[in-house]
């Protein structure tokens, strides 16, 4: 049986480039073209594609668009991502995919060479499906959560006067295939529009501990670990009970639990916010206002709320 192929792209040159790349591979393949996001999506209507070889940046539907139109669609195609874009932006597109649930086997940054193009073609259309489907995915959280390639850095936190070092912020990077840490700019917005905040704090606190024992556990009982946390989770019991969890795993310093107020949604509870933070408070955590004298800080609510202390914007 035929396999299909679909080559997004709107250069003529270059889908003829990847067609003769595909040919070589070796295998019977029916190659179809489509210039844009949408074209493509027409083709997929009437085809099941076993790959997609999808350009980012095309006129009139680009890739961002085509991989959140096959996430909608529950599409299980492979896909190869291709791009003279930067590699940064190539490898936060894989990404994207990635937290869209789809099959992202390859993101290759143009000129992209016939022998490399072809031996992916074969490799990737004759191998046994190993990716779980969206069905198996959205039954087990704890698979998804997994599915996050989160690294964790930590920056000092000095004095400047005698300059000790008197804690450390813990950061969250994500990490590109190719062994890069992608930054929080490039993925914490995609977390937040998939609605996948709660799954990502679960795997920085997870790390964190796991971290905390290898590394930190001997170090001087005065320094102290933040944790940024969105503030809007503090209202979710499960989150709450994942913090109280780090005292009980035989972590004796100080966490500080740092909320960035822009981040808060004007419908959240703060009765139940106020609660939670007074609870966390008498489990021995801290509680800082981070990147104070952004948008709208509101001075009144830093009053009200239990803060030990307040981090100002640069």
């Amino acid at each position: 049986m035929n396999k299909t192929v679909l080559i997004v792209d709107d250069v003529e040159l270059s889908r003829e480039i990847i067609k003769n790349a595909v040919t070589l591979s070796g295998l019977n393949v029916l190659v179809k073209f489509s210039e844009n996001a949408f074209d493509a999506m027409d083709k997929m209507k009437n085809t099941i594609f076993d790959l997609v070889i999808m350009d980012i940046m095309m006129p009139n539907g680009n890739g961002f668009e085509l991989l959140s139109m096959m996430s909608e669609k529950k599409m299980d195609s492979k896909i190869v991502i291709i791009s003279a874009l930067d590699q940064s932006i190539v490898s936060s597109t894989s990404m994207l995919g990635e937290l869209y649930e789809l099959s992202i086997v390859a993101s290759l940054k143009k000129p992209v060479f016939a022998d490399q193009m072809s031996g992916l073609v074969h490799k990737f259309l004759t191998q046994e499906a190993s990716v779980p489907t969206r069905s198996d995915i959205d039954s087990c959280a704890l698979a998804i959560s997994d599915s996050f390639p989160i690294n964790l850095v930590y920056q000092p936190q000095v004095i400047s006067n005698p300059r000790a070092i008197v804690g450390f912020e813990v950061l969250s990077r994500w990490s590109d295939n190719d062994g890069s840490l992608l930054p929080p700019s490039y993925f914490l917005p995609v977390i937040e529009e998939l609605g996948k905040q709660k799954i990502f704090t679960k795997i920085v606190i997870k790390k964190f501990v796991e971290d905390y024992h290898l590394h930190f556990s001997e170090l001087d009982s005065s320094l102290r670990f933040s944790i940024n946390v969105d503030p809007n989770l503090l209202i979710d019991q499960s989150i709450i009970d994942d913090l109280f969890e780090i005292y009980n795993q035989g972590i004796s310093h100080t966490i500080v639990v740092e909320l960035t107020e822009r981040s808060l949604s004007a419908d959240v509870d703060y009765e139940a916010l106020l609660a939670n933070m007074l609870r966390l408070k008498m489990k021995g955590f801290e509680i800082s206002m981070d990147d104070f004298g952004i948008e709208a800080s509101n001075v009144e609510r830093m009053v009200a709320f239990p803060f030990n202390e307040v981090k100002i914007d640069r």
